[in-house]
């Protein structure tokens, strides 16, 4: 497990011919978890470029939205913390905080980037999970306070926050914004597709060899895919589960997955997987929809994907037991043992 706060390794390029042009990885360690950058280019020197510099645009965005290093983030809840009434922050920063109180609005608040005082009780703003629970009388007074993004009020690029409980931590969102950020990129180069991973976060753009792109979606307790879908130009794919930043006690799972109405890690699935096509922000509507299906569990799963506007969705609850919205089964090959 990649500690969280390593600072990106970029790997040199990886390159193989194929039967059509020449395919170009790129590997990095950001965001906590390792990122590949595949490019379907002829040109060597161009998909080298093109990729490098995709690393250094989610390096920077890695040191903005830290969540305990020092950043721009943590500089921002620093204020918050101290009681500051109006904290000028950069347009990039306020238009990511827009974005995310709108997506938290449509999951009834279960997508809540204000719960970073939750996420560090669980020692997960730390390079090593430790396994201990916490206080619950801190967990209580968090929930006391009742942090929120509508404690958050934007004019211009000041921030106006009621509530000093609001501890920002954008973990389920920054890497969809990044993927948007990256395909856009590559987007406007002459290229035959590319394909952006990370750690699970995935998006496309074009075409691999003629053909649609194939990921894989991680089986939550085997070290394989529990199943396989193609990935046409646009679409993004997020899937959120126990099995990546997750510590064992007394033989239990608790992970990063921080249920916001009770404090404590979500318990009622093992992943939750969504499919977004070619739409505004697809990367990041993916990122901020699977954490909320995630934590809000098998019980009403169908309705609950409806509101966040997600059509494509797997669940595998806490048993182990797959669940597929209509439009997903068609687009789905699930591996044999399903």
């Amino acid at each position: 497990m990649t500690p969280p706060n390593m600072l990106a390794t970029h790997f040199p390029l990886q390159i193989f011919a194929s039967a059509t042009g020449t395919i170009h990885k790129a590997r990095s360690y950001v965001f906590g978890t390792l990122v590949e950058i595949t490019i379907c280019s002829a040109d060597y020197r161009a998909a080298r470029h093109l990729a490098a510099t995709v690393l250094e645009d989610f390096d920077r965005l890695h040191w903005m939205l830290h969540a305990w290093k020092e950043s721009d983030l943590v500089k921002l809840n620093r204020a918050i913390a101290a009681g500051e009434r109006a904290i000028a922050v950069k347009p990039e920063l306020a238009q990511l905080i827009r974005h995310a109180t709108a997506f938290s609005a449509q999951s009834n608040g279960l997508f809540n980037p204000a719960i970073g005082a939750l996420v560090g009780l669980w020692n997960f703003h730390a390079s090593e999970f430790t396994p201990a629970a916490p206080d619950p009388q801190a967990i209580q007074r968090v929930l006391d306070a009742n942090p929120g993004m509508t404690d958050l009020r934007l004019e211009n690029n000041i921030v106006i926050c009621k509530n000093r409980g609001v501890q920002l931590d954008f973990g389920g969102y920054a890497k969809g914004y990044a993927l948007d950020r990256a395909i856009s990129f590559l987007r406007r180069h002459e290229l035959a597709g590319a394909l952006v991973n990370i750690g699970g976060n995935i998006m496309a753009t074009g075409k691999k060899q003629a053909q649609p792109w194939h990921v894989g979606i991680q089986h939550p307790r085997k070290p394989r895919s529990i199943a396989l879908l193609p990935l046409h130009d646009g679409e993004a794919i997020s899937t959120s589960g126990d099995y990546e930043r997750y510590f064992m006690l007394n033989g239990k799972r608790y992970s990063h997955l921080i249920d916001p109405r009770s404090g404590w890690p979500a318990c009622g699935a093992q992943s939750a997987t969504v499919l977004v096509p070619r739409v505004d922000c697809a990367g990041t509507r993916s990122d901020a929809s699977s954490g909320p299906l995630f934590i809000h569990g098998a019980a009403g799963w169908r309705e609950f994907a409806e509101r966040l506007d997600v059509s494509h969705a797997m669940l595998i609850d806490e048993r182990g037991d797959v669940h597929l919205t209509d439009q997903m089964r068609e687009r789905v090959e699930l591996s044999n043992d399903c």
